[in-house]
């Protein structure tokens, strides 16, 4: 779970996911990456942290941005030989209450994409339906939502592309997503998610700049050969 600025939401995602894991997985830790917050997240981590005891580990880094934050997370389980990494936001949006769903299908398929019924806004649904349709155009693959903050992966199967995806790729979640698809060998699914309205924080990439970071993406993937 990366996190920057979410006082407001925090202590009830981690209460929320905490429960869920707890019930359905209970072998599991949940590692919050602090990605530089300079609001009071910190504080309300650090009381989480003593609450909810050593399943809830927290990583504190300085800002690197959404998508190279979810990648370091990614690579502690790979380093620990995790054998399932779930990615969810903590913003409020991605709903503990469709986990269920997920984990019933982790040995169906090796990544598995939240299928989001977007309720966050109009100008976001659009966002959605622009990078899927250049991915078709540019990189070649049909990604389900190559941005969504909430997927399942196997990481033995998963490993080498998460591990090639460069460290100046800022929105590296869709370059995953890309890398993936372009594997043969990766067993994809989806499961319908709702996505309601953040409960506080800003987004990682606002609506205003999606076109100029989606150009800057565009020429990263190009330069990695990610498009290839």
């Amino acid at each position: 779970m990366p996190v920057f600025n979410e006082q407001v939401a925090i202590n009830q995602v981690m209460r929320a996911w905490f429960t869920m894991l707890d019930e359905k997985v209970g072998d599991f830790t949940l590692l919050v990456l602090n990605d530089g917050s300079t609001d009071g997240t910190q504080e309300q981590l650090d009381k989480l942290a003593t609450e909810l005891g050593s399943r809830l580990e927290i990583v504190t880094h300085p800002n690197r941005g959404h998508g190279q934050s979810c990648i370091a997370g990614y690579k502690i389980g790979l380093d620990r030989n995790i054998p399932f990494i779930l990615q969810v936001d903590s913003d409020g949006q991605s709903d503990p209450s469709y986990f269920s769903d997920f984990w019933a299908l982790r040995d169906r398929f090796d990544v598995i994409y939240g299928k989001r019924k977007r309720n966050d806004g109009a100008r976001r649904v659009l966002a959605s339906i622009v990078l899927r349709l250049l991915l078709r155009l540019v990189a070649r693959v049909d990604c389900v939502d190559a941005n969504v903050p909430y997927r399942l992966m196997n990481s033995r199967a998963c490993a080498s592309a998460i591990l090639a995806i460069p460290q100046d790729v800022f929105l590296a979640n869709v370059a995953l997503a890309v890398v993936l698809k372009k594997d043969a060998a990766i067993r994809h699914g989806s499961s319908p998610i709702g996505f309601p309205p953040r409960m506080g924080g800003e987004p990682s990439v606002p609506f205003s700049k999606f076109a100029a970071k989606g150009l800057e993406l565009f020429r990263q993937l190009a330069k990695a050969e990610i498009t290839r």
